[in-house]
């Protein structure tokens, strides 16, 4: 049976299941309200405001560090730290204690009493908010004694354990933002908050394909700014949620009730209004004269317009980005050379730290998801750092790691090799004279499209004794390390190659649309009358790719005219029911095939477990991939859903990282918690390899043929040399003496 006809079949058939739970759905949600304005409190768990893991203190080896953040828009008014923690029973109480710094300031000493070691601790401490800021940083250094003697500051005995029921309550007094243009994408969303985005979209009515348009681009910028967080656009038509800012798009002649008196415009146009029912929130307003000019301004907001200023600005000269080229997303490591570890960076200080165990320095790397890393030798890194000389030759080592996976640890050596350097030689120089530097090649199969490199110094002590019973460890001071920007790390030598389809690589990265980051490749078809949980769906997925790839999606194009797919060489998202005319050309054979569609989904060579649908009144939700009828290089998604409820759990899932880890294959079903995979149909390829790595690559699977063809190969050659040289012999037998 024909792949497309196959895969048309199967997308029929669930939509024939989604549409019978359809009866059962559930009336749309409403956007979540936020928290009522004024002065409210806050807890932040320092589990989740320091490194994951760390809340142990060691005397002279770690500090506890713990960062957040306050938002434009509000003002800490009063601050304490909830502590609980475990203290050893090995301390002297009378020379032990705990400081804490805020911004490092201090903020107050923790006694540790003789009948709390060992045991538990809980303790207050309120800290002096006129030393918080945009960015705050707390830190706990534990001053640890025991009674030996010499005292030893290294001795293991010397800790203290913070429970990750510790937690910093702020009480905090909303600000009513100015409506400033100049200020966005505050106050709709501001990069000092950890939280995830929740920003509602709010429409007069069910929007055109060109309103929709202008809202997937907006979501994609939005998604840009949230980035690790993640980012959700809740749909409403006519209304605004209570309490919470949001986004309103609208034209002359489409507008919601509460902009009837709002002025026309003749122009694309946007602006700040305060929120008609909340005193502290703010709508932003997307508006033209029609749809297209709606589009234009929300063009002109993610490329950059210099003229955003005041509470409305009208926009006459829209920026026009250039195409993008495949694998040039700015978030992405090159594709045509080296990457620098500068072009990487979220902060300028993220390469640089200090102490004896510094934390560990990382950069993320995202890769094209259909990077060809068949039988590579490896991915060529090109490190520089600088280093605190080290006390002793071979003492101190800097450990590289990909995805918590160890790949080369070097020692850090003094300058003057084989020499030990006293306390005194410590201050000059501070860092070595000249970077060291390491080239070195990662394992490939450890990479995938998100990576973390770690890079972690280690720097030993130097024991100022002999016998382990009378020791005293000389310290090292102001130990510092950091890694040059100019290191780098290249791709280049890698091919672009995938095997298709693969929800997973959907899920993760956006592939295939992904792969030009302004969406040009990418046609995205609604139904003509999207739900709110449709065009939600919609805007979270595009928000997410936005925030993978880095750049706003300028030329994504969405349409309802599902027969203008066949011409479109795209790659194509759909999201709602099939429309028949998608399978007009099968459409009188279908009703017959429900029965084999339905065998083929448990069909015994399926390679994962067959999905199972058991309970007809759950949530259900399908994501099938397959290679499109219209082109064979392009690829195809569809999300289905039988209910409001089915598409908010796709979104859901998708927004998961443990969830979305789980969808895979090319065919996926979530039912409520469940969610099922198969890989069903033939495996389709795209993209190029040159023709010999790809004969090699479809051949390591054939032992036989490839021993075959290697033999007839081996004959030809061996046939082709003996006529040769056979005719050259006759040549020269035939030549006159």
């Amino acid at each position: 049976m024909n792949i497309q006809y196959f895969f048309r079949c199967v997308l029929m058939f669930i939509a024939a299941l989604l549409i019978a739970n359809s009866a059962l759905a559930a009336p749309e949600p409403a956007a979540t309200e936020a928290t009522p304005p004024g002065t409210y409190q806050r807890s932040l768990g320092l589990s989740e405001l320091s490194s994951p893991g760390v809340l142990l203190l060691r005397n002279m080896l770690r500090h506890l560090y713990a960062e957040f953040g306050v938002r434009s828009d509000e003002l800490i008014e009063a601050a304490e730290l909830q502590l609980f923690y475990t203290p050893s029973p090995a301390l002297n109480a009378k020379r032990s204690h705990v400081k804490v710094y805020l911004n490092d300031e201090l903020m107050g000493v923790l006694p540790i009493l003789e009948e709390e070691l060992g045991q538990e601790v809980e303790r207050t401490l309120a800290l002096d908010t006129s030393f918080i800021r945009d960015f705050n940083h707390l830190r706990f250094e534990l001053v640890g004694s025991n009674d030996t003697a010499p005292e030893d500051p290294m001795h293991a005995s010397l800790w203290l354990d913070f429970s990750a029921k510790s937690q910093l309550q702020l009480n905090v007094l909303r600000l009513k933002a100015s409506n400033d243009l100049a200020i966005l994408p505050e106050p709709f969303f501001d990069h000092r908050d950890k939280a995830p985005l929740l920003l509602p979209f709010v429409f007069s009515r069910a929007p055109s394909p060109t309103q929709q348009t202008a809202a997937a681009v907006l979501a994609s910028w939005f998604g840009i700014h949230s980035s690790w967080r993640g980012a959700s656009f809740p749909v409403s038509f006519g209304g605004l949620p209570a309490n919470r800012s949001a986004v309103v798009f609208a034209s002359n002649q489409q507008r919601p009730a509460f902009l009837k008196d709002y002025p026309r415009v003749s122009a694309p146009t946007l602006a700040i209004i305060d929120h008609p029912s909340a005193p502290f929130a703010k709508l932003l307003l997307i508006l033209g004269e029609d749809d297209q000019q709606v589009l234009a301004a929300v063009r002109a907001l993610v490329l950059g317009s210099n003229s955003l200023k005041g509470p409305s600005s009208t926009l006459r000269n829209i920026p026009e980005a250039p195409p993008r080229k495949p694998y040039d997303a700015p978030k992405w490591v090159k594709s045509d050379g080296p990457t620098r570890f500068s072009e990487l960076l979220d902060n300028p200080m993220q390469l640089q730290a200090s102490g004896l165990v510094p934390p560990p320095l990382s950069l993320t790397l995202r890769v094209p998801a259909d990077l060809f890393i068949w039988r590579s030798p490896g991915v060529p890194l090109d490190l520089r750092y600088r280093y605190t000389p080290p006390l002793q030759k071979d003492s101190s080592l800097l450990s590289i790691s990909i995805n918590d996976h160890f790949v080369q640890a070097f020692p850090l050596n003094d300058p003057a090799p084989g020499k030990i350097a006293g306390l005194a030689q410590q201050n000059l120089p501070l860092l070595t004279q000249q970077p060291g530097s390491k080239r070195l090649m990662i394992p490939a199969q450890l990479v995938g499209p998100h990576n973390e490199l770690r890079m972690n110094f280690s720097f030993n002590a130097l024991p100022g004794c002999a016998y382990a019973d009378n020791c005293a460890t000389s310290l090292p001071m102001n130990i510092q390390a950091a890694i040059d920007p100019d290191s780098s790390i290249d791709f280049s030598a890698f091919h672009h190659y995938k095997a298709m389809p693969d929800l997973q690589a959907f899920a993760e990265t956006g592939y295939p649309y992904s792969r030009v980051a302004d969406l040009s490749q990418t046609l995205v078809l609604m139904p003509p009358q999207p739900s709110q949980a449709e065009l939600s769906l919609l805007l979270a997925i595009i928000g997410r790719i936005g925030a993978y790839t880095g750049y706003p999606a300028t030329r994504l194009s969405i349409s309802d005219d599902w027969l203008a797919a066949a011409q479109s060489q795209r790659d194509l998202l759909l999201i709602g029911a099939v429309a028949p005319a998608f399978s007009n050309e099968q459409g009188p054979e279908l009703g017959a095939l429900g029965l084999q569609i339905a065998a083929s989904l448990s069909h015994p060579d399926s390679r994962a477990a067959p999905p199972r649908i058991s309970d007809a009144s759950a949530d259900l939700a399908a994501l099938v991939g397959f290679q499109s009828p219209f082109d064979d290089k392009r690829s195809v998604v569809a999300l289905m859903a039988g209910s409001a409820s089915g598409y908010s759990l796709i979104e859901r899932n998708l927004l998961d990282n443990q969830r979305r880890a789980r969808i895979a294959g090319s065919v996926t079903l979530m039912h409520g918690e469940q969610i099922d995979t198969a890989v069903l149909g033939d495996t389709y390829y795209v993209g190029s390899l040159p023709w010999w790595l790809l004969l090699w690559y479809h051949l390591a699977d054939h032992l036989l043929l490839l021993i075959v063809l290697a033999s007839l190969s081996a004959v030809l050659i061996a046939s082709a040399m003996f006529s040769a040289l056979s005719l050259l012999a006759k040549r020269r037998l035939q030549a006159p003496a």
